[in-house]
């Protein structure tokens, strides 16, 4: 029993510094942000779903014509 309430402490300490760690720079540098990982903000992401959006315009007009 004791080394379950041990274990079970040392998991919960072990998440709250990870999630402390990885919030160090929102919160203790001024303006400091969690990266975007909007499409409209990262070029790559902007491309690739344009890309998808064009291969999905191209198979309803493809669609369209074999009916």
């Amino acid at each position: 029993m004791k080394t379950l309430l041990l274990t079970g402490i040392s998991v919960v300490a072990l998440l709250a510094a990870a999630i402390a760690l990885m919030g160090v720079k929102a919160l203790f540098v001024k303006g400091g942000e969690f990266p975007s990982g909007h499409v409209h903000d990262l070029p790559r992401r902007r491309r690739q779903a344009l890309a998808r959006l064009k291969n999905k315009q191209n198979s309803k007009i493809n669609i369209k014509s074999n009916r």
